[in-house]
């Protein structure tokens, strides 16, 4: 028979009423005993019975499995927890402030710092400039305003923000009284803050907290204005968050200045830990247990984030107080720090969006090392390629401390108390020791040493890890693993083969020897091939000679090479590329006016139907293309960034001052539809021309617009009304590129850590949704293809572009990529159908076919042309790229797919008959062969 439940201590507490209503659910489900309902609720029955033991506030989920399994409201009973579990009354009301820093105003209860504020002031006297460096919350921001400012005669205290300039005139402004908007112009030249605060205080000390802003926040010019009017002031203290500190070295006057004068805020002692438990509290009047101080130190001694976590707790205790006494009933009551931790962990979470949570799970999980024999520990990560934004809520919350690489645990409590972290690592702790032993693999690969790389089982159990769970470098390390393994097959295969031909060689050697009439005849054959090879390879020589001098004649000579040497493997895609590099040059589209003045081409249409040329002078012209042939169909004013949309209806121009949306459907009749408030260099049009992507413009000194770096902005065109500017939720660093259809957005962001996340959002009615996030290197940059099936991602380490197919942006998937010949050197363009892809490079252009996922194949190679900078549109009826090269060109190029189907425009045409004349002289003791 089962034990009767322990009787509860006081039931008209809000603990009390709560574990006694849990209780009588129980009794409402049938009193089913705890081993039953943990069946039920898939916590232990322990776990289950303390939540109703009334002794302290179980953790939500526990709360909610235990309402689950009795046939309770979940929801309701949520609501309960939250109630009971949020603090009944203000922060300030108790002697403790929880988990934000202190202040000026709580100098009289800031204690434990004693003899780190006293080497603070003595450093800041004798220095003129000192750096207080800690790990995320430490108590920088509390040593500084609490310890340090109370104690100087004047203090500045301020955090940079995105204005530190703005900042500082506000602060000054204060001070003086004079008015901000003056100090701003006046504060111009950064050397005016040292000499403004000299006039003003010779002893006043500027005091900069979260000096980290400066770089997650602030930009470039606003950031070295910074740190010179800092270096210019007689008395300067600034904290630093200890994962930023390096950053202090990419300003060699910054390290000069900071050289010796450092101060280090590490965990406090037990002692100091003594003092901000019990002083507070005896300021108040209140006294503290001694049990609680014990255990209070003892659960965080060691800890670098000491201080807010026991605030926190004491905060908890404090309204749970008995009397004015706070316990350690009241503080186990409470949760104590482990529960208190688990809720915070579990209200965190809960507040993530699905994708976060992802994220969030992946970085906890890295952060356990598994024990065999003995409780699950703590381990560090480096912080590359995890999500910046997750970690910032993290660290925010207490959850996780950040230093200068790594992030680890806040507590090792958090282990044991969150259930959802340990549901985590029960799920698979083998997948997870194999993460984490890929992880140290990976990190002591150096890219090249094939020996270090899995092999086996091993290679195996990796490679069947999830690889979004996986970092770049991850990754790399299994790819790199499976290859060489597959080279390693593909050596014993041949090495099998080449045994077993040498037995069939035997076999067959009796009949080979019976055919030698048949086998000279084949090797006559193969030998006039052979010739003919290499005379069509001289051949198609002299037309790359002439396709500068003579571009109609180095054609005939590049059929005539082509057919000549079309039965050689061994040449025939080298005549086949002479033969289309001539046909580019000698089919080149030119715009010409009336009076044959020629124009520089500006754009083209996606389809290549229609294209703009144009000067400054006489405006710009609208062709309609068709074959090889240009006609100018109507004239708008000079335009200088153009991109017209996927359906070739809309065309997006800068303007005089701003941005000019129109519509082309009747070419011969452009008309003005929109206009955006602010010139904007487009980047990426929807097909229906409704949302569209720039880069702001500006004008310099002689009128030409340029480039912004940084600047770009979203904008969704409406029949009625203005445009409207999206918000994008990031700084990226490169221009974000649209899906066609309009209903996506992928672009590459840099966080607070300057680290770089590819990022790809769903764009809603109520703005963008975040779909997909994934770090990589600085400088990737990413354009989608015309069907919105791919996205190509160049990548500058280890040069190359990927085609990731993303017909689920959830879960992109490399489809193929390409090696760049010359790093910086490289685009890619898609065909229309997206099975054809252009590689662009500065000396010529390369079609792959891409129907088939893995290793393209290679249709074709123009060579002597600057393509990287051209444009380059898919026409589906001419199976052909057309393109607006460099600007000096003044031509459209025109770059065929198919060589059999060029072969035949060409025969067509006529007049591509080599004369005898020009045969002998070009191709001389060859027998003349039919070229159509």
């Amino acid at each position: 028979m089962p034990r009767a439940e322990r009787p509860l201590d006081d039931d008209q507490t809000e603990l009390g009423r709560f574990a006694a209503d849990l209780r009588r659910l129980r009794d409402k489900a049938g009193k089913p005993s705890y081993r039953e309902l943990a069946s039920r609720a898939h916590y232990s029955a322990a776990s289950l019975s303390d939540a109703a033991g009334g002794r302290r506030l179980p953790t939500l989920a526990v709360t909610l499995a235990y309402v689950t399994a009795c046939g309770g409201d979940p929801e309701e009973w949520k609501e309960r927890w939250h109630a009971i579990a949020a603090p009944p009354g203000e922060t300030s009301q108790a002697p403790y402030v929880g988990l934000k820093s202190f202040q000026r105003e709580d100098a009289d209860r800031f204690f434990g710092r004693e003899k780190l504020t006293a080497k603070l002031l003595d450093l800041s006297k004798k220095r003129a400039f000192v750096v207080v460096v800690g790990a995320s919350g430490s108590g920088k921001s509390s040593l500084l305003r609490a310890g340090l400012a109370p104690r100087v005669k004047n203090a500045l205290v301020f955090t940079p923000g995105v204005q530190p300039i703005d900042e500082c005139a506000v602060r000054l402004g204060q001070l003086t009284g004079e008015s901000a908007v003056k100090l701003v112009a006046e504060l111009a030249d950064p050397r005016a803050l040292g000499l403004r605060i000299r006039q003003l205080d010779e002893d006043l000390v500027l005091v900069i907290d979260q000096f980290e802003e400066l770089f997650t926040l602030a930009g470039a010019a606003q950031r070295d204005w910074f740190i010179k009017a800092l270096l210019s002031a007689p008395h300067v203290v600034i904290g630093v968050r200890a994962d930023f500190y390096g950053h202090l070295s990419r300003h060699p006057e910054l390290v000069e200045a900071i050289e010796g004068a450092q101060v280090l805020v590490g965990p406090m002692t037990p002692d100091e830990l003594r003092r901000a438990i019990t002083e507070p509290a005896q300021r108040a009047g209140a006294t503290v247990e001694t049990a609680l101080v014990a255990r209070l130190v003892a659960d965080v001694a060691g800890q670098a984030a000491a201080l807010p976590l026991v605030q926190h707790a004491l905060v908890e205790t404090w309204h749970r107080r008995r009397g004015m006494t706070l316990s350690l009933a009241g503080y186990e009551e409470a949760g104590g720090v482990e529960h208190a931790l688990a809720r915070t962990a579990e209200a965190v979470f809960g507040d993530l969006s699905d994708l976060q949570q992802t994220a969030a799970k992946q970085i906890f999980l890295r952060l356990i090392a598994l024990g065999e024999g003995t409780e699950d520990t703590k381990r560090r990560a480096a912080l590359r390629h995890l999500d910046p934004d997750v970690l910032e809520r993290l660290a925010g919350a207490r959850l996780v401390t950040l230093s200068e690489q790594y992030v680890e645990l806040t507590h090792e409590a958090l282990i044991r108390s969150w259930p959802r972290l340990r549901d985590w690592v029960a799920e698979d702790r083998n997948a997870l020791n194999v993460h984490h032993r890929l992880t140290e693999a990976a990190a002591a690969w150096d890219g090249h040493d094939p020996d270090q790389l899995y092999r086996g089982a091993r290679l195996a159990d990796a490679a069947a890890l999830d690889r979004d769970a996986l970092t770049p470098d991850e990754r790399a390390f299994v790819d790199a693993g499976v290859a060489a393994e597959q080279d390693r097959q593909r050596a014993e295969r041949r090495r099998t083969w080449r045994g077993r031909a040498a037995v069939v060689m035997l076999n067959v050697l009796m009949l080979l020897m019976s055919g030698t009439f048949f086998i000279a005849r084949l090797s006559s054959e193969e030998a006039t091939w052979q010739r003919d090879g290499l005379d069509a390879l001289k051949a198609a020589n002299e037309a790359t000679t002439l396709s500068v001098s003579d571009p109609q004649l180095a054609l005939r000579v590049g059929l005539a090479a082509f057919r000549l040497g079309s039965y050689d493997e061994s040449v025939r895609d080298q005549v086949r590329d002479v033969l289309l590099t001539t046909y580019a040059l000698a089919g080149a589209i030119r715009s010409t006016d009336p009076a044959d003045k020629t124009k520089d081409f500006l754009a083209v249409s996606p389809y290549g139907k229609l294209a703009l040329s144009g000067d400054r002078l006489d405006g710009t012209a609208l062709w309609a293309v068709s074959g090889d042939t240009a006609s100018q169909v109507s004239v708008l004013p000079h335009i200088r960034y153009a991109m017209f949309s996927g359906d070739e209806r809309t065309l997006v121009h800068v303007g005089a001052a701003n941005t000019e949306v129109r519509d082309v459907s009747d070419p011969s009749a452009p008309r003005l539809v929109s206009t955006l408030p602010l010139p904007l260099g487009p980047t990426s049009v929807s097909n229906d021309g409704r949302m569209l992507v720039g880069v702001k413009l500006e004008r310099a000194g002689d009128g030409e617009p340029f480039e912004l770096d940084g600047e770009p902005s979203l904008w969704r065109l409406t029949d009625s009304g203005p445009p409207v500017m999206v918000p994008l939720p990031c700084r990226t660093t490169s221009a974000p590129t649209l899906r066609p259809d309009g209903q996506m957005l992928a672009a590459v962001c840099v966080d607070a850590s300057r680290r770089e996340a590819l990022r790809i959002w769903r764009i809603e009615p109520d703005g963008l949704h975040e779909v997909f996030v994934r770090f990589v290197d600085p400088g990737v940059t990413v354009k989608y293809s015309p069907t919105g099936r791919f996205l190509s991602v160049r990548m500058p380490v280890n040069p190359r572009i990927e085609v990731w197919d993303v017909t689920d942006p959830s879960a992109p998937r490399t489809w193929t990529e390409f090696q760049e010949a010359r790093p910086g050197q490289t685009k890619l363009v898609f065909g229309n159908a997206d099975t054809v892809v252009a590689v662009l490079t500065t000396d010529g252009v390369v079609l792959w076919d891409i129907r088939f996922s893995g290793a393209g194949s290679r249709l074709a190679t123009f060579r002597g042309f600057d393509a990287f900078h051209a444009e380059l549109h898919h026409r589906p009826d001419h199976n052909d790229f057309v393109g607006a090269m460099t600007p000096a060109d003044r031509q459209l190029l025109r770059f065929p797919v198919d060589i059999d189907r060029t072969a035949k425009t060409l025969c067509a045409r006529g007049n591509v008959t080599l004369t005898d004349e020009e045969w002998d002289r070009y191709l001389h003791g060859v027998e003349r062969v039919p070229v159509c």
